[in-house]
């Protein structure tokens, strides 16, 4: 069901996704190169990435697609072939399908960027919203969308005169699955990164379908294409490959996930002398060489607070700075009733806890955070005013400004 047209052992994928009664053909634009194949010709796009296509079975005439008929089950039953019986699934089941290539074929890969067509961004949602459903981190970070029936195709209702075909049901207007999946994908935060294509001359998707509600005025992009043609390029110069590309490109900029990406060090020794959780530090006589960690840990944790601003990140992130405040909680627990003897005690068991906890309880579906941001997270919880964090029993800021200042005197 994966097949490659390039496979150099990249860390990151570009997955093409067919959809309803499509497969390999629907990429392809009579003898030119297909849309994989130019960008598996693309020195930017092959420097970075392995280029691959998920087909699955989907027919327009399937009489035998629902579970009961009695001539599928006879078949069943009695039939004397081994070979598999190729019925149209439900668009759930493809993507259950999808997920099992996913985590078995493409375990390799850190990162998936999904483009896909019609039914098969469906396919590709419901893949990603069980996901999220199972607290699995999904290798999905980037979901390009051609013409998809986010809202349901109004042809597929006149479809199910002709056909009993249970994805030609999926995709109607009205349809439970459609729904469900997305109530699901409104409901949470944890989504990839998605941007919607949508043809101005698409009979089949209208703009209203192809461009859902929680979409922002920049995911929107509409190209002079109809439903068939938005997936077949006439050549690498078409719009709609100049656009998907410098989408990814822009993307791949922006997460350190997928971009090449370093730590932070300190440019200079003193800096963040005057922030308040170095004075916390200061004040607990805890060692310098210490502080400095702190120091840089922070610089890193500040870095990846700028990267991740969207309103998903935003939300991912508050709900880790809640578990790092836990696990402080718990270890000044034992500090103040003298399980730990000292503050530099106190702060090596945080720390400590946080690298063991890293991808237990402090796991983050942002794959990049480590364990060295996660306790830059914890000073900067230190470095606000309105948090209780510190290093000393019974600390306030009047006790700091108190302690500060007989350091000064001396």
């Amino acid at each position: 069901m994966i097949e490659f047209i390039s496979q150099q052992n990249k860390k990151n994928l570009i997955l093409f996704v067919h959809g309803f009664c499509g497969g390999e053909a629907t990429w392809q634009n009579g003898e030119a190169r297909s849309f994989p194949e130019l960008f598996s010709d693309d020195l930017e796009i092959s420097e970075n990435y392995d280029i691959a296509h998920f087909s699955y079975f989907t027919k327009l005439l399937n009489l035998f697609a629902k579970a009961g008929k009695v001539s599928t089950l006879v078949k069943r039953m009695f039939g004397t072939s081994h070979g598999k019986l190729a019925n149209n699934i439900s668009i759930e089941e493809i993507g259950n399908l999808l997920r099992t290539e996913i985590r078995f074929k493409l375990q390799t890969y850190d990162n998936i960027i999904v483009v896909a067509h019609s039914m098969g961004g469906l396919v590709t949602k419901s893949a990603i919203t069980k996901d999220i459903e199972e607290k699995t981190p999904s290798k999905i970070k980037l979901f390009i969308s051609l013409a998809v029936p986010h809202q349901g195709a109004e042809a597929a209702t006149f479809g199910k005169l002709i056909s009993d075909n249970l994805q030609i049901e999926g995709l109607s207007p009205l349809n439970d699955f459609i729904h469900k999946i997305n109530d699901e994908w409104l409901k949470t935060s944890l989504r990839p990164a998605t941007k919607y294509f949508y043809g101005v001359h698409d009979s089949v998707v209208k703009k209203t379908s192809a461009v859902p509600i929680d979409k922002e005025k920049s995911d929107a992009i509409s190209v002079d294409e109809d439903h068939t043609s938005i997936t077949k390029p006439e050549n690498p110069d078409s719009t709609i490959v100049m656009a998907v590309k410098q989408i990814i490109l822009d993307f791949e900029k922006n997460d350190p996930g997928i971009s090449t990406f370093e730590l932070k060090q300190l440019e200079d020794e003193t800096d963040f002398d005057d922030e308040l959780f170095v004075l916390k530090l200061i004040s607990a006589d805890i060692h310098k060489t210490t502080i400095r960690e702190a120091k840089e840990a922070f610089l890193n944790a500040e870095y990846i607070r700028k990267i991740f601003s969207s309103s998903s990140d935003k939300k991912r992130l508050a709900e880790l700075y809640a578990k790092i405040r836990k696990v402080y909680q718990n270890s000044y627990t034992k500090y103040i009733h003298d399980g730990i003897p000292n503050s530099g005690l106190l702060l090596a068991d945080v720390h400590e806890t946080i690298i063991k906890q890293d991808k237990k309880f402090l796991d983050t579906f942002i794959l990049f955070i480590n364990a060295i941001h996660k306790q830059g997270m914890l000073h900067q919880l230190a470095n606000s005013k309105d948090e209780n964090i510190w290093w000393i029993k019974d600390g306030t800021i009047d006790s700091l400004r108190h302690l500060l200042a007989e350091g000064k005197s001396e």
